[in-house]
């Protein structure tokens, strides 16, 4: 500082030489290099500027201002970062699709010989035990669907007729859900009821429900008792529906006399872990 002020001087000195009016007295200009030693300080034009310190001590320092703990470029305490407007909060990244699978995958996740210990693929189409005479337990559901599988398995090893038919079909998840609801409803609407199967004439039908779990999305199971009136048997079918997203999962497992409800539950199972499997 003390160097500026002595520079800015001298510059002073000699500006007023050019362009005051001589004097017989004025110092000739080889002279004037040796009267800047002697020249008087000129006062610094800031009015804040610290004075000069006494010739032989140290002059004062400025303390200096704390240094901030915030890293660089963190916002201030308005929460803002320096220098830049807030701007609007990140959108949320959009939900990702449900995948819809095609009919080759639906077909590739159909149970087959070697999913339930002693059953085997049957090339016959089968068909409902019960689903005449009440529209709850209409459970084709092929209108609408996008894609769509079923295949029949029979127990070739047991001494009484035992089938399990599973169904999937692609609907779209409010369809699924509607289906599985109606469905649902049965024992409610047509708890009990009479039909015609083919072969056996007039049969009495009755809906109650029936404990499968936790399976999938949702689930809900139906026991399907049928007694045709020209016969002694009693067949009966466990109706289980699984949803997975918009695929519906429908397998039935019919038997005479006794029916096994571990064994329903486990197929019902088998088909929803199958379809994690191949989408």
């Amino acid at each position: 500082m003390r160097l500026a002020v002595a520079g800015t001087a001298l510059i002073g000195v000699l500006a007023g030489c050019v362009t005051r009016t001589p004097t017989s007295t004025e110092a000739s200009q080889v002279a004037l290099p040796s009267l800047a030693a002697s020249l008087p300080a000129v006062p610094a034009d800031d009015p804040q500027s610290a004075p000069s310190a006494p010739s032989g001590s140290a002059a004062p320092t400025t303390p200096a201002a704390p240094a901030s703990s915030r890293p660089a470029g963190s916002p201030g305490p308005t929460g803002t970062t320096k220098g830049r407007p807030p701007g609007p909060p990140p959108a949320p990244a959009p939900a990702a699709r449900p995948r819809v699978p095609t009919g080759a995958e639906l077909r590739k996740a159909l149970l087959g010989s070697g999913d339930l210990p002693g059953f085997q693929v049957d090339g016959g189409a089968g068909g409902d035990a019960g689903g005449g005479g009440c529209p709850a337990l209409d459970t084709d559901f092929s209108s609408g669907a996008s894609a769509k599988a079923e295949v029949l398995l029979f127990q070739s090893a047991s001494t009484e007729s035992a089938y399990i038919r599973e169904r999937v079909r692609q609907l779209g998840e409010s369809r699924a859900r509607a289906a599985l609801d109606r469905v649902r409803g049965a024992p409610g609407s047509c708890g009990t009821f009479t039909t015609t199967v083919d072969q056996l004439g007039a049969v009495t039908v009755s809906v109650n429900r029936l404990g499968v779990g936790r399976i999938g999305d949702e689930a809900t199971a139906l026991r399907i008792t049928m007694r045709p009136k020209i016969a002694s048997l009693v067949a009966v079918e466990n109706l289980v529906l699984v949803r997975r997203g918009g695929t519906l999962i429908i397998l039935s497992h019919t038997s005479l006399s006794a029916i096994d409800d571990a064994l329903t539950v486990r197929a019902a199972a088998r088909a929803y872990t199958k379809t994690t499997s191949v989408w």
